[in-house]
């Protein structure tokens, strides 16, 4: 706890103030270590503390106007403290199969139901990735003045684009077509710019928290061939633009950077509401079977 000195040339009520500031500081540190000393609780904090997490936009998500019910629930699903069969089973201590009503396969917890199991893959979480995806093409239309609905929610995005004034082509999960087989030659979106000879590759991802670092490597090396194809074919820059947010919300440093690439419309606490609102109906729809 930081020393406290009485200064005489401050007022009384300075000096309580500064008291008072220094006690409440070292409550709260407390606070903090004790929620990162539990086993369960704990989990989500020390995600945070990775270095490649950017804390600050992670938890902006907390001044954007959801519904108490529904930030309760994924504020809990952060802390582990949703009532999954695995929490049943060894927090509870009752006499439960633990392993997932879906799969069957692994153990139920809050990590394997939004990001893990084998049969949410084909159904939720890819209406969440959609979700997600949409928002980004709508602002790209956006920016382009692109015929486009007022909310972003009512957009369905068109296989292909295409704004003649300034020759800018935006094709929506359409493969690419190249002189040798590439297997991973179908991003979320492309954007095609023939007046500055520039080419983005934009790939949307939802993983687990714990993987968003390793996520936006993988969806680089994925598409890094394609890159230089499209370069050869096309004569043109072309990048490859991950947008990886975690399922419960953890956003990597240097992802608004890769937001502001992708458009100047779209809002990185945006993408992950968009993301967390699909977590938590996941969440929901399989604790209520």
């Amino acid at each position: 706890m930081p020393e406290f000195e009485y200064r005489e040339d401050k007022s009384a009520s300075e000096n309580v103030k500064t008291l008072k500031h220094i006690f409440k500081s070292k409550i709260k540190s407390m606070k903090e270590d004790k929620w990162k000393d539990k086993a369960l609780l704990g989990q989500y904090p020390k995600i945070l503390e990775k270095p490649h997490v950017d804390t600050i936009t992670t938890n902006k998500w907390l001044s954007s106007n959801l519904k108490g019910e529904t930030e309760g629930l994924l504020v809990a699903a952060q802390d582990q403290a949703i009532n999954t069969r695995n929490y049943q089973k060894v927090i509870c201590g009752q006499q439960v199969e633990s392993k997932c009503r879906m799969c069957s396969q692994h153990e139920e917890t809050v990590d394997h139901i939004v990001s893990g199991c084998e049969v949410l893959t084909k159904t939720e979480y890819i209406s969440r990735h959609n979700n997600a995806a949409a928002y980004l093409h709508w602002s790209i239309c956006k920016d382009h003045d692109l015929k486009i609905t007022d909310k972003w929610y009512q957009h369905t995005p068109e296989t292909v684009m295409h704004n003649k004034d300034n020759n800018l082509t935006i094709m929506w999960d359409m493969p690419v077509n190249t002189d040798r087989t590439i297997t991973a030659n179908r991003p979320d979106i492309i954007v095609k710019d023939s007046v500055n000879s520039t080419c983005k590759l934009i790939d949307m991802t939802v993983p687990s928290d714990r993987n968003i670092a390793l996520k936006e490597i993988e969806k680089k090396s994925k598409y890094k061939d394609l890159e230089l194809e499209i370069q050869r074919m096309w004569h043109m820059k072309t990048i490859v633009i991950p947008v990886v947010v975690g399922a419960l919300g953890t956003v990597k440093k240097g992802m608004v950077e890769n937001i502001e690439k992708v458009s100047k419309s779209a809002n990185v606490t945006e993408i992950q509401k968009i993301c967390m609102l699909g977590s938590a109906r996941i969440l929901r729809k399989v604790l209520s079977i």
